[in-house]
């Protein structure tokens, strides 16, 4: 007979996200499980860049909560170090590059409303970038500068806040996929898994692109779907790259702003958009697409090559650099690009914390301080109404 367990909340997914929201969760005293089909950031989170960014962030809400997630970095940095797990938090800025005139007066009106919003983001000519990137391609036309973005490493950031929860007493069952969600008198009573069944009136979905999948347990429909994103490593290099840099065309596929879209036909085909930023150990990461092919997390040779050109194009130097390898992760899209948060109407007891598409990372710690608010209070500190998943009604 499977075992029959117990515990005050539920999180279902070992990503950044569900291990942020854990170790909130524990923070405050509660009982926590975490229950991941895989292990500790196998999905996205295990699969992506160290991206702390602002600059990309949609103006209102989202930049709102982003700001207040960046704050709570050094924090979070500083107390895992006592664990001795570093997660290589650099608040480090960075750079959006214009390759063409028209990109840079869109960037140049973004900055214009980022910073009647609050962010100190700075307009750059050609010269004035140099202090900022030596060896740059002739054809960027000048670039915007955010002081408060940053970088991180993901995999150290989850497997140390996921550490941490369990620290202060979370359990953590991975390997265990989650079957069936028993609802009854409209109140989560229990979780059914590979691994027994589980009693809990909370549970929190954080299953990232499995999101839908759960939702069809309590028959809600939650849009999220697999957007795949893929990222070359190249060898480790003295440094070369003292913060994150970005294109403009990777806000065009991002955020679907038109005037910044890629023009060829298969870079909008991929959802091609030039990222780099150099990790602490040396290697330079290369990106990145955002495409719809299911639940495929291979990487393709079109892609691999098609992000190497791009990247030349912005940085000629990166052509003197071995790739040593490529990797693929499978980002939790949501229809509008942003995050779900909150409740199910007419269900107790369920919590959403997905669709964050390519901001888990940097949205993490806010998302996990919000959903323990959320449990355990009832209401949250910043408004969250505009992630409701019935804005989509």
């Amino acid at each position: 007979m499977a075992e029959v367990l117990s515990s005050e909340v539920v999180v279902i997914g070992g990503g950044a996200i569900g291990a942020a929201t854990a170790y909130y969760l524990c923070k405050e005293g509660a009982e926590v499980m975490i229950v991941e089909a895989d292990d500790l950031a196998s999905g996205a989170s295990g699969a992506c860049d160290g991206f702390v960014s602002l600059q990309t962030k949609q103006l209102g809400s989202h930049l709102d909560i982003a700001r207040e997630s960046v704050q709570m970095f050094p924090s979070i940095a500083e107390e895992l170090r006592k664990m001795e797990v570093d997660i290589e938090y650099n608040p480090c800025g960075g750079l959006m590059l214009a390759t063409t005139a028209d990109h840079l007066k869109e960037l140049k009106a973004r900055a214009k409303k980022l910073k009647s919003a609050g962010l100190e983001v700075e307009v750059l000519t050609p010269v004035e970038l140099k202090e900022h990137l030596v060896e740059v391609s002739k054809d960027i036309k000048g670039a915007c500068y955010c002081s408060a973005d940053a970088q991180v490493n993901p995999i150290k950031l989850t497997l140390g806040l996921a550490q941490k929860a369990q620290e202060l007493g979370a359990t953590i069952l991975r390997g265990c996929k989650v079957e069936n969600i028993v609802v009854t008198n409209n109140r989560v009573r229990e979780v059914y898994t590979t691994a027994g069944s589980i009693h809990s009136r909370r549970v929190v979905c954080a299953a990232g692109t499995g999101s839908n999948q759960i939702g069809k347990m309590i028959i809600v429909d939650i849009p999220i779907l697999p957007q795949r994103g893929q990222i070359l490593v190249t060898e480790t290099r003295e440094r070369m790259l003292d913060m994150i840099v970005s294109g403009a065309e990777y806000l065009g596929t991002k955020a679907n702003i038109a005037e910044l879209m890629p023009k060829d036909e298969e870079a909008i085909k991929l959802g091609l958009g030039f990222t780099a930023e150099q990790t602490a150990s040396g290697n330079i990461l290369l990106g990145s697409t955002r495409e719809f092919a299911g639940f495929d997390n291979s990487t393709t040779p079109d892609a691999i090559n098609a992000i190497a050109k791009n990247a030349m194009g912005y940085l000629p130097w990166i052509r003197d650099l071995d790739v040593i390898r490529s990797f693929a992760g499978l980002r939790p899209y949501s229809p509008d690009g942003l995050p779900i948060l909150g409740t199910v109407k007419g269900i107790k007891g369920f919590y959403m914390a997905t669709g964050h598409a390519g901001d888990g990372i940097c949205l993490a710690p806010i998302t996990g301080k919000l959903m323990s608010e959320l449990v355990l209070d009832g209401e949250t500190s910043l408004d969250i109404e505009p992630f409701s998943l019935y804005r989509f009604k």
